[in-house]
C-alpha cells in the first residue's frame, strides 16, 4: 500500500496512519511510511479504549483498516465506532465481524453477490484489482541457480512459497497427485528460517508429502530484489487452498511464472483468481481438485503451453496501469467518496 498512499491527492484528501505493532517492528519501511503520510500516530502502548479516542480526537471521516485478524490486528478499537465511517481492507482475506465496520473494500471477482449474506460489512468494490500489483527488478545474485541448490537442470520444479498455515490436508493432497503425475518434479518452498523450515517439513510430511519430493530455496527478509530473484528457479507455481495466495502471487506472476489456482466462493479462495482476471489470464484458472491436477500436470509436460503462458503473463504485465499506483489510488479515492456518500445523514 506504501505507493498507492504516497500516490493519494493531498488537495482531496488528509491521510493519517496508525500503527498498531510495537515500535520495536519499526524498520526502513516505517520510515517511508512516516514520510508519506500527513500524521503517523503509535497506538501500539494503548488499550483499545485510548486507542480509539486518540483516533476519535482527530475528527476523521473515514477510518481504513488494514489489518482484520492478522498480526497485531487490533478489532477492538474498531467497536468503539472511532470514525463516522470504517472500512476493512487488505490485510486479510475475511470479513471483520463487527457491525461497527460499514465497508469491506474488494473487487468484482474477489468477492460474489452472495458475499453480503453472510458478512456484516457491505461489499465496496473498485473497478481494479482489489490488490495493488508492482513490478521489482530481480537481483543477479550467483546463490539463486539450480546447480547451487543442488536443483537437477531437467527437473520441473513447482513453487509454494506459503507458510505452514496455508497448507491444509486437502492442498498436500492434491500436490501429491501432482508430484505422482510427474516424476521428475520437486515441490519447493522457501521459509524465511529453520523454524518455519522445520514446520513446512513437519506439515507436508505429516500429510504424507515426500520429504526427497521437497527442496527449499533461500529466503531474505526486506529483500524484495533477492526474494523476486527466487522465482527464476520455479516453472510453475501452485496456489494453496482453500487460503489462496495475494502477494506470492503478484511476486510469481511479476517474475513471469505461471500460477494455478482452484478458484473457491469466498474472498479468500478467489484472491489469486481476481488477480488473474484482472489481468485477462483465464487459462490457469481451474474449477474443480481434478482441473487443478490436470492443469498443473499440463504446464509441467507441455512445454510449449507453459511457454505460451508465460508469454501472455508478459504481456499483460508489461502493461503500466496494472501496476500504476496512481491509478489505484484514484480507484480509492472514489471508493471512499462514494462510502461517505452512502452513509451521509438524510439532506447532508
Amino acid at each position: 500500500m506504501l505507493p498507492v498512499v504516497g500516490a493519494h491527492d493531498r488537495e482531496r484528501f488528509v491521510v493519517c496512519a496508525y500503527a498498531l505493532a510495537p515500535p520495536e517492528n519499526a524498520d526502513a519501511v516505517t520510515a517511508q511510511w512516516k514520510a508519506s503520510v500527513d500524521e503517523f500516530t503509535e497506538l501500539a502502548a494503548l488499550d483499545d479504549r485510548a486507542a480509539a479516542e486518540v483516533i476519535a480526537a482527530d475528527d476523521l471521516d473515514l477510518l481504513i483498516d488494514l489489518m482484520g485478524h492478522s498480526s497485531y490486528a487490533r478489532p477492538g478499537i474498531l467497536r468503539y465506532k472511532p470514525a463516522r465511517v470504517i472500512a476493512t481492507h487488505l490485510g486479510y482475506h475475511g470479513a471483520v465481524g463487527l457491525a461497527q465496520v460499514d465497508f469491506k473494500i474488494t473487487d468484482r471477482y474477489a468477492d460474489t453477490i452472495a458475499s453480503a449474506a453472510w458478512q456484516l460489512e457491505a461489499p465496496l468494490p473498485l473497478p481494479v484489482c482489489v490488490l495493488p500489483l508492482r513490478r521489482i527488478a530481480p537481483s543477479d545474485e550467483q546463490v539463486l541457480t539450480r546447480s547451487a541448490l543442488g536443483i537437477p537442470a531437467d527437473s520441473v520444479v513447482f513453487g509454494a512459497f506459503v507458510g505452514p498455515r496455508k497448507l491444509s490436508p486437502r492442498c498436500i493432497e492434491l500436490w501429491q497427485r501432482i508430484l505422482a503425475a510427474v516424476p521428475s518434479a520437486v515441490l519447493a518452498f522457501s521459509p524465511p528460517d529453520d523454524r518455519e523450515r522445520s514446520a513446512i517439513e513437519r506439515r507436508a510430511t505429516g500429510f504424507g508429502l515426500s520429504g526427497n519430493r521437497m527442496v527449499h530455496i533461500p529466503y531474505r527478509r526486506d529483500d524484495l530484489p533477492f526474494n523476486r530473484a527466487r522465482y527464476a528457479i520455479v516453472d510453475i507455481a501452485l496456489d494453496s487452498m482453500p487460503y489462496t495466495g495475494g502477494d506470492t502471487t503478484a511476486v510469481a506472476l511479476d517474475a513471469g511464472v505461471p500460477v494455478v489456482t482452484r478458484v473457491g466462493v469466498r474472498h479468500a479462495e478467489r484472491m489469486t483468481y481476481s488477480i488473474l482476471m484482472h489481468l485477462s489470464l483465464t487459462q490457469t484458472i481451474a474449477e474443480t481438485d481434478d482441473d487443478y491436477v490436470a492443469l498443473a500436470v499440463r504446464l509441467a509436460l507441455d512445454s510449449a503451453f507453459r511457454n505460451e503462458i508465460r508469454e501472455a503473463i508478459a504481456r499483460a504485465m508489461a502493461d503500466p496501469a496494472v501496476t500504476n499506483p496512481r491509478r489505484y489510488a484514484r480507484a480509492l479515492e472514489n471508493a471512499y467518496v462514494a462510502a461517505l456518500a452512502a452513509t451521509a445523514p438524510s439532506g447532508n
